[in-house]
């Protein structure tokens, strides 16, 4: 009896840990945040950073997406909109920017 408890409770363990998977508006923002938070990591003297939209594509080989990114960039009395792209990891802990 002392087993199938044991048991038990590795199987409730297990299944309620693992992680969300995001999709929609979930990934879209869990995206943004992701970059906005590299981008403040990069020092930038001057410069704020606010991403508008991000368009992406799940790479499932390497467990990556590929994003594309519209910000709104402002230096002092300057401002512009451009595009950024970058390789962000599936689990939202490496970003890595291209050209």
């Amino acid at each position: 009896m002392k087993y199938i408890f044991c048991f038990l409770f590795l199987v409730i363990l297990s299944t309620g840990c693992k992680p969300k998977v995001l999709s929609g508006s979930d990934l879209e923002n869990k995206l943004k945040e992701t970059m906005a938070i590299h981008l403040d990591k990069v020092p930038h003297p001057g410069i704020e950073f606010k991403i508008k939209n991000v368009t992406y594509f799940p790479e499932t080989d390497k467990k990556d997406y590929i994003c594309q990114f519209e910000v709104d960039m402002q230096y002092k009395d300057r401002d512009t909109t451009g595009i950024m792209k970058a390789v962000i990891s599936n689990d939202f802990k490496d970003v890595q920017r291209f050209q």
